[in-house]
């Protein structure tokens, strides 16, 4: 059956001018790439379960071969777009480059039990080429805000995070406060980067609200507004994280949320004290 004739079977009907883009597009993947493969039944499938009224079938052809493994279509894919991987890397300094460019390979091209290879995801109705830059800054911001979050980790100190004179007479098991310490880093790797920069100026430079303002230009009740949000939204996002992790009483977690309150500030001087990339 050819080609043509699968995708028809798929449609029911064949649109007009399909025949000519079919056509054209597969001519245009075939002189870029002569050693990939030639279109058959699996090409059809992944091109009609992403089919758009005027479907992208170079970029198609490409993500469908991607989707196989075959080293060569990974080989052939970076090579058209580095440029792009290396821009969009430039603008995260916190991980080298090439381990940013490793992440994203083993996210697009092999994925893991829980998460199908993501160029499977590509859905024609965009380029290959804007699809990619969206999905690697999205990836790269993952990849630096758990990377960030683990450095906040390790400055916490469970005891001082949570009140605890005593964690082995406390009610509070260390299993809950592990869960505490790793959800409140997260929580500060999630803010943005004003609330970050606001609050290391109120919490370790000890500037006042007038002093940001300034430094700023901006009314020191926007400073305010961004601290107030900068701490509810991390209280909340702590509490979720405790939640999501395991079980717990509302009375065990209003205790926690009470412990980290008093210590807030504490904690926070202790986080954003580290130094962050520019």
């Amino acid at each position: 059956m050819t080609l043509l004739a699968e995708i028809e079977t798929r449609l029911g009907e064949l649109p007009d001018g399909l025949e000519q883009q079919l056509g054209a597009g597969l001519a245009a993947a075939r002189t870029r790439w002569p050693h990939g493969p030639e279109p058959d039944a699996g090409f059809a499938e992944f091109l009609v379960a992403r089919f758009a009224p005027q479907p992208r079938v170079e970029d198609l052809y490409l993500a469908w071969w991607c989707s196989t493994g075959d080293p060569a279509a990974i080989a052939a894919f970076e090579a058209r777009y580095q440029d792009d991987l290396r821009i969009v890397a430039a603008r995260f300094r916190e991980l080298a480059a090439d381990e940013l460019r490793q992440l994203l390979r083993i996210k697009l091209f092999v994925g893991t039990p829980e998460s199908p290879p993501k160029i499977r995801d590509y859905s024609g109705r965009g380029s290959l080429q804007s699809w990619l830059r969206v999905t690697a800054v999205r990836s790269f911001v993952d990849v630096v805000r758990q990377t960030r979050s683990q450095r906040y980790e390790q400055e916490l100190d469970e005891a001082e995070l949570l009140g605890i004179a005593d964690p082995q007479r406390s009610l509070i098991r260390s299993e809950l406060a592990a869960v505490v310490k790793k959800s409140f880093a997260d929580g500060v790797a999630h803010l943005s980067p004003r609330q970050r920069v606001f609050l290391r100026h109120a919490y370790v430079d000890r500037h006042t609200l007038d002093q940001i303002a300034t430094h700023y230009a901006v009314h020191r009740a926007t400073v305010a507004r961004t601290l107030a949000a900068a701490r509810e939204q991390l209280i909340a996002g702590t509490r979720a994280g405790i939640v999501a992790a395991i079980g717990i009483s509302p009375d065990e977690l209003s205790s926690v949320i009470r412990a980290l309150d008093t210590n807030f500030e504490l904690s926070l001087s202790r986080v954003l004290a580290v130094t962050e990339p520019r």
